[in-house]
């Protein structure tokens, strides 16, 4: 087992903007399957189809409060569909079913102004398992 068998099963977004995609999934939610020791990311996808990406080229939903605390934060100054987005988001979340957080992420994939707001970087999730890992 590697450090990073807590990402297994995790909901992932292929990054919409990813220029360069040997696998053509840009975009498309897929499932973490394994990540390997050097932290290449495995996923498979609902079409059949599997891809070897780095963590810079998936995105993860933000915790439900991060998500919720920058609607109710930020809810002045945003647009009101930006707004409407991250509190969907943040009620899928609660939820919590893979169903919902699928549907989170297509959300979160179709208004990339939110994205600050709701998705990270796999790869500084992988960096900050690391750092915690060192430090024990």
């Amino acid at each position: 087992m590697n450090e990073h068998s807590e990402l297994h099963g995790t909901l992932v977004l292929v990054r919409p903007d990813l220029e360069n995609d040997p696998y053509g999934q840009q975009g498309k939610v897929g499932i973490v399957n394994y990540v390997d020791m050097k932290d290449d990311v495995y996923l498979s996808f609902d079409n059949g189809k599997e891809g070897i990406y780095s963590g810079d080229a998936l995105l993860q939903l933000k915790g439900k409060n991060e998500t919720l605390g920058a609607a109710m934060n930020n809810a002045s100054a945003m647009q009101l569909k930006d707004y409407k987005d991250l509190y969907k988001i943040s009620l899928l979340q609660d939820l919590g079913r893979g169903k919902d957080i699928w549907q989170a992420l297509e959300i979160a994939r179709e208004n990339p102004d939110i994205w600050k707001d709701s998705l990270v970087g796999v790869d500084q999730i992988i960096g900050r398992q690391q750092t915690q890992l060192v430090g024990r």
